[in-house]
């Protein structure tokens, strides 16, 4: 028998707590078998691309990742089809050598910057997410996780910011709004037991996945 798989989209601005909550998410449906699907590990492979210049290239538009390749995938999980995601390392910007071998499930959460920007992927989520938090937060939270987790700098975080992060998010992330069911405010100290209630409560409520 196929495995059913319903993939809900969690979206919003970098460093807005999609990520956080996405754990959250996969920890409360974990005994369905649960998981995280990350956009940010369908980056293309820009550390190998000729002239690659890590401070010139724009990592928050849309065409930095290959939604050609993450949409087949999910199409794939829809059809109750095993797929072998890509793992990218954000400290030389390539993708490793290895992949993930990932499974239908009844619930995956897929989380990124850009799954609600284009009809193509789009179509292929059951319910989606926009989570929304201001930029002095978001800088914060981002300066904080580049440095610890990401190799980066203070500063090239802050340049990246202010260069690439804030005008991307402006044309690409926050007109993603409308085309989100639910839309979570995360302005303050984050209570992530708060903000997983009402998507469960969404996500019980769906039909079968398709």
């Amino acid at each position: 028998m196929t495995q059913t798989c319903r993939l809900i989209a969690i979206t919003g601005g970098s460093a807005s707590g999609k990520s956080r909550l996405s754990q959250a998410l996969a920890q409360h449906f974990a005994h369905e078998g649960s998981y995280v699907l990350a956009e940010d590990d369908y980056y293309v492979d820009a550390g190998n691309m000729p002239d690659f210049n890590p401070s010139a290239f724009n990592f928050d538009e849309p065409a930095a990742k290959d939604h050609a390749l993450l949409g087949e995938h999910l199409g794939h999980l829809r059809q109750g089809r095993p797929i072998a995601q890509p793992v990218y390392d954000f400290a030389t910007h390539c993708r490793a050598g290895h992949t993930v071998e990932r499974h239908p499930a009844p619930v995956v959460i897929v989380e990124g910057m850009h799954l609600l920007c284009a009809p193509a992927l789009r179509e292929h989520f059951h319910f989606s997410v926009y989570v929304s938090a201001g930029d002095p937060l978001r800088l914060q939270r981002r300066i904080a996780r580049d440095v610890a987790e990401r190799s980066r700098t203070e500063a090239f975080a802050r340049q990246q910011f202010e260069t690439h992060v804030r005008p991307m998010h402006d044309l690409h992330v926050e007109p993603q709004k409308p085309h989100a069911d639910l839309i979570l405010e995360n302005r303050g100290a984050p209570d992530f037991e708060a903000l997983v209630r009402p998507v469960v409560e969404h996500i019980r409520r769906l039909q079968p996945a398709v």
